[in-house]
């Protein structure tokens, strides 16, 4: 069998006019490791391969190292490239696409691996080194332009490389990335770019989606939430922690391009394997939910005993038992998982399908997005001669991205369990069209630029509202929004210290009752959790905090409505560890003002913690369910459109669903998932 060549289509990748998702894992073998091209075994390999087609397969990532093709500047080794051609006749007669990692680089626990004649030069800046990295990404592309079996070629794995990740540049990473694509394009155009990024993402990296985008094909997100405890102060089998595939994807994703989960997961050294399977369960399904468009998680295999010898096993010992299998090829339940996830995706006929606009754009700012020393947005012209410096660029960004990432994912979430689709667009990209806008602090501070909207982003907002567009913002003691009152019917007054936050409900708002109390704990030493302090202009008060002052308020501007909540509530939430696991009723207010807006999403459910989202076509799509919480749940999906027949798809194949009052019913186990087959 040959497998045939993959092209990008839409949001997804297609072969013979037919799109798929890559579905598999990142391959390191069990009895070698790292140092399979020194200890060479092509049975061990052809069995790896055999065992990965059980398991479902149809893509596997792995790493191509620097010093093992090219040992010396220009020098090839000729074995390295046998190797890499058994590969792909494995490939090919396993049909299972390769997507191989060039310059490894970093990689399992702390290690570099290294190219001997580095000589401690940067491998991002120095001239002589960007020069052989583009040979070197130029001789594959020559080599294997036109072999089919590879899916994409992937930059390198977690850049910056581990050993200057310091020392990296956002100027480097575009240069870098620009040089290495641009030398694969000039001999192989055809083959699609990717960079496997780690948390460049939510850790504003420099080698984050907005940096990479003119230069790839489509993204990729490493959501390892068990290493990002700042944002995700939870156990690692958590609501919150479930999300970080959706919400990286998403992130991503609104710097324009598809993108991939290429790698999740966590090991049975540190967690049972049947709660790492619970995770990886609800990450494939929310993440296919999000759009994601493909799924290889950390990785193939665990280790064997004899490597926990040898660096770098012997110093990671969470490395040791990472896999979808045991060491000797025995199903793990994660693997069990992957394969049952994978029975689904092939009966997904995904050919005109995209996923389903969102309801909720949630802003990313372009301080945050830009390039350091981008001052294309500053408003400066050529007459402007006298030097501006912005002294906040060159600041550290990670106590204040630490702020602004918080709260989005935590409004994210809460978006998710109010039944809305959110996604992140740019600041200056067009997001108009979706019915609703959220700017939580710190999109609406004004102290360090990397956090916040730009001041003339309010006269947008402003004709958004005006149009019909429905808005909800919240502040903080650093809140400055210019001339607010005619649009939100309050004004900034001042602010004041907060401890421990009652905010009472003093008049009926959706569905919360007149007398509902949310309970909030702000860190009183800190004024980036204290509340702003509002003078009425002519807004609803439908909430006040503990000392009876306007906390939430509601106001008509021209056709749209806007909500304002003078406490940072998604902040209160992102710091409060295990939020989700307890009586979590924030989601209430963004649901209350949907309904008081007249917004109804295409689907929904009636469990909070039980997300949906549509993936949709003409007349047909797919509703994604996938259910965050350690309960066992009877829900009901409902679509805001009359649905004429809906099937569950799960790994034993099809099976029809009654549809009663545009909708359905069923039984979700805990942390599971579902695809639901619908048409109109």
């Amino acid at each position: 069998m040959t497998l045939p060549a993959v092209t990008l289509s839409g949001n997804y990748f297609s072969t013979h006019n037919r799109r798929f998702i890559p579905i598999g894992a990142h391959w390191v073998p069990a009895r070698t490791g790292l140092q399979y091209p020194l200890r060479w075994d092509e049975v061990d390999i052809e069995a790896d391969f055999a065992k990965m087609k059980d398991l479902g397969f149809n893509t596997m990532r792995f790493d191509l190292f620097w010093a093992w093709f090219e040992p010396h500047p220009g020098v090839y080794n000729p074995e390295a490239f046998q190797q890499f051609d058994f590969f792909i006749r494995m490939a090919h007669k396993y049909d299972i696409y390769i997507h191989p990692a060039l310059f490894i680089g970093g990689e399992v626990g702390e290690a570099f691996w290294d190219v001997p004649w580095r000589q401690g030069r940067h491998p991002h800046a120095d001239a002589e080194m960007l020069r052989l990295q583009t040979d070197h990404a130029a001789e594959f592309a020559r080599r294997y332009q036109g072999e089919t079996a590879i899916l994409a070629w992937d930059l390198t794995d977690e850049p910056p490389f581990w050993i200057v990740a310091g020392e990296t540049t956002d100027a480097m990473a575009i240069n870098w990335t620009r040089l290495i694509s641009g030398a694969i394009r000039r001999y192989d155009p055809e083959h699609i770019l990717c960079v496997g990024t780690s948390v460049e993402d939510i850790g504003h990296g420099t080698f984050r989606p907005d940096n990479l985008a003119g230069e790839v094909d489509f993204f990729s997100v490493h959501p390892y939430s068990i290493y990002t405890l700042d944002r995700f102060p939870d156990p690692m089998l958590s609501e919150r922690g479930t999300y970080a595939g959706a919400f990286q994807t998403l992130l991503s994703a609104g710097a324009g391009k598809p993108t991939m989960i290429h790698e999740f997961g966590a090991s049975s050294a540190q967690y049972s394997p049947e709660r790492v399977a619970h995770f990886d369960r609800v990450t494939l399904y929310s993440g296919l939910a999000a759009g994601a468009c493909g799924f290889l998680p950390w990785c193939y295999t665990d280790a064997a005993p004899k490597l926990f010898r040898q660096f770098p096993y012997r110093r990671a010992p969470h490395e040791t038992q990472f896999g979808l299998t045991t060491w000797d090829r025995q199903d793990r339940p994660r693997g069990k998982v992957l394969r049952d996830f994978s029975k689904v995706l092939a009966q997904m006929d995904l050919n005109g399908i995209e996923p389903a606009p969102a309801e909720a754009a949630l802003i990313i700012p372009h301080e945050w997005a830009k390039p350091l020393g981008d001052l294309s947005r500053s408003g400066l012209t050529a007459a402007h001669t006298i030097p501006y410096t912005p002294v906040q660029d060159a600041f550290p960004t990670g106590e204040e991205n630490v702020w602004l990432t918080r709260a989005l994912l935590n409004t994210f979430i809460l978006g998710r369990r109010a039944g809305l689709k959110v996604d992140m667009p740019r600041e200056y990209s067009v997001w108009q069209n979706r019915p609703m806008l959220l700017l939580p602090s710190p999109l609406t501070s004004t102290e360090r630029n990397l956090v916040h909207i730009h001041t003339i982003f309010w006269d947008e907002v402003r004709d958004y509202v005006s149009k019909g567009g429905i808005l909800y913002a919240s502040l903080c003691a650093d809140a400055a929004i210019p001339e607010m009152a005619d649009l939100f019917g309050a004004s900034l007054a001042d602010h004041c210290a907060a401890g421990e936050v009652t905010l009472t409900f003093v008049q009926p708002f959706g569905d919360i009752a007149a007398g509902s109390t949310f309970h909030y704990h702000a860190d009183p030493a800190n004024p980036r959790s204290w509340p702003a302090t509002l003078d009425m202009a002519g807004g609803t008060v439908l909430a006040v905090d503990q000392d009876g002052r306007p906390a939430i308020v509601s106001h008509t501007y021209g056709k749209g409505k806007t909500l304002l909540s003078a406490y940072p509530l998604e902040v209160y939430v992102g710091s409060t560890p295990d939020a989700f696991e307890h009586l979590e009723t924030t989601h209430f207010i963004l649901q209350a003002l949907a309904k008081w807006a007249g917004l109804k999403s295409l689907f929904s459910t009636d469990v909070p913690g039980v997300e949906v989202g549509a993936l949709c076509g003409v007349g047909r799509g797919y509703a994604v369910l996938a259910n965050h919480q350690p309960q066992a749940r009877s829900i009901r999906l409902t679509s805001r459109e009359a649905l004429r027949e809906a099937a569950l798809l799960d790994a034993n194949g099809r099976h029809p669903l009654a549809v009663h009052n545009q909708g359905c019913s069923m039984e979700l186990p805990a942390y599971g998932g579902a695809v639901i087959e619908w048409r109109l």
